[in-house]
């Protein structure tokens, strides 16, 4: 995952200096956010439980720990 936000990040910086006026640097810097979102959602999801009405407790003396 830091290798994928790396990449994107690098790429960002090399774009954003040639970038001379302001709309378009906005929108490079908003389609750059919605990649490095998009890989930080889709690398920190669990898997997909089998049972989708189990529970998922913990006690909340499990969570202080």
């Amino acid at each position: 995952m830091l290798s994928a936000l790396s990449e994107e990040i690098d790429l960002w910086l090399d774009k954003e200096s040639s970038i001379q006026d302001g709309y378009s640097y906005e929108t490079e810097f908003i389609n750059t956010a919605r990649k490095v979102n998009h890989i930080l959602l889709s690398k920190s999801l669990g898997s997909v439980s089998t049972n989708r009405n189990k529970k998922n407790f913990m006690p909340a003396s499990e969570s202080l720990k």
